[in-house]
């Protein structure tokens, strides 16, 4: 009965110990859905917390650490390098303190299993509430970074335990000092991830309010080419009246033909909106798209017109791309924006079909897997949406329906949003 009370209450603090460190490896890297992969991470997460670190002991840390390495491999999404990096990270750390327990302490088994506890539990703490944003990226350049600070740490650990003399049962002063600034190497490796997560978030951000000023900035001169047309109209008008009658319609049609597509039509009461609507509907037409827009709203949106220009103009796009690909036959957009009561919705739709990769990615708040080529190229389309419309705390969601894909936003509008 003892035994089996023993082997209970280790599997139950092997338990814990593995949901706190996947907890804590959750954070830095998005885990996989497939449930044998998350138990694979679970046990071996429980086995890196409570895996005893004595010196000189190969037959610990070696297995412990290829296997925790592995379960990191196939459990986590991310790139190789950051799934490498955030399995060196964590294991140096929790070997680093083990180590410190199993051979610095003269405490009992129950009292080293509760310092395993504790730390595991302050170290899930400090990294929900110190670590970077959840979802965050970092270029490959930064996560090489990364993976050659990670190193002193884990080579600090490994050659204390595996080349010290194994007639040594104890930690000197020296290893002491040695494991604490391995231990304490995490911190300066969390602080140096959030701060790069933080770089690139801004540098991403500034790209992508370049992007919708250069934007805004092209509707702009739209705009004023159409009303420096309208201002000639009266010279062109009495240039035609003086041409001779077979000269007078070839002029016109040719008048006629070079305003077709710069002509601003009024769809709402938002200047702004009319110009993207109108830019769009020219380059459409021109793709044989059938373009059908319903715009209720009746007044200016107190909105920046940069962040209007990366909304409209931005899912335009997007929905442009997806069907020019198409039959002409089944080429066509529909827009329904309305605004009332503080609210601004707005939904574009058009034939297409999301994959199933696309939908789990868009469900878990991420972007859907570029059909593009060049994949360097996507990442600012439907960021700057997602970023305009969280400066009005809106949302966004792109959704399968039947064969059409829909694009809804939506977001709160206050005269205040312009200042």
């Amino acid at each position: 009965m003892e035994e089996g009370t023993k082997l209970i209450l280790s599997v139950l603090w092997l338990s814990i110990m593995g949901m706190l460190l996947l907890f804590s490896v959750g954070r830095l890297v998005r885990l996989r859905p497939q449930k044998l992969r998350r138990l694979f991470l679970l046990f071996s997460c429980g086995l890196l917390g409570g895996m005893v670190i004595f010196i000189s002991d190969w037959q610990n840390i070696v297995p412990t650490f290829l296997i925790f390495l592995a379960a990191v491999w196939t459990g986590c999404d991310g790139s190789r390098i950051k799934r490498l990096t955030v399995g060196l990270m964590v294991a140096s750390t929790v070997f680093s303190f083990n180590a410190l327990v199993d051979n610095g302490t003269e405490f009992g088994g129950f009292v080293v299993i509760l310092l395993k506890l504790c730390f595991c539990l302050g170290f899930c703490v400090v990294i929900w509430k110190y670590g970077p944003e959840r979802d965050f990226e970092l270029s490959p350049k930064m996560w090489k970074l990364l993976l050659l600070l990670s190193l002193p740490p884990v080579g600090i650990v490994f050659s204390l335990i595996l080349l010290s003399d194994p007639k040594v049962y104890e930690l000197s002063v020296q290893y002491l000092v040695l494991l604490l600034l391995s231990l304490f190497a995490f911190v300066g490796l969390l602080w140096t991830m959030v701060v790069l997560a933080k770089q690139q978030k801004l540098e991403a951000e500034a790209v992508m309010a370049a992007q919708n000023a250069r934007y805004y900035q092209s509707m702009e001169q739209q705009h004023f080419e159409i009303r420096r047309l309208k201002h000639d109209m009266a010279n062109h008008l009495q240039t035609a009246l003086a041409l001779p009658e077979e000269q007078k319609n070839a002029y016109l049609r040719g008048l006629l033909e070079s305003t077709e597509n710069t002509r601003t039509l009024k769809y709402c009461g938002d200047n702004t909106v009319n110009i993207i609507l109108s830019a769009k509907e020219a380059a459409m037409k021109q793709k044989e798209i059938d373009f059908h827009v319903l715009a209720d709203i009746p007044d200016p949106l107190p909105m920046k017109k940069t962040d209007i220009c990366a909304v409209f103009g931005n899912a335009l796009d997007n929905a442009m791309e997806a069907v020019e690909k198409l039959p002409a036959e089944q080429r066509r957009v529909s827009l329904e924006a309305r605004m009332g009561r503080g609210l601004l919705a707005v939904s574009i739709r058009n034939p297409g079909n999301l994959s199933e990769c696309s939908m789990k990615e868009e469900r878990r708040k991420e972007l859907p897997v570029t059909t593009k080529t060049d994949r360097s190229v996507h990442g600012f389309g439907l960021p700057s949406i997602r970023a305009a419309l969280g400066r009005y705390s809106g949302t966004m969601e792109i959704r399968q329906e039947g064969e059409e894909v829909c694009l809804f936003l939506y977001c709160h509008i206050k005269s205040e949003n312009l200042s």
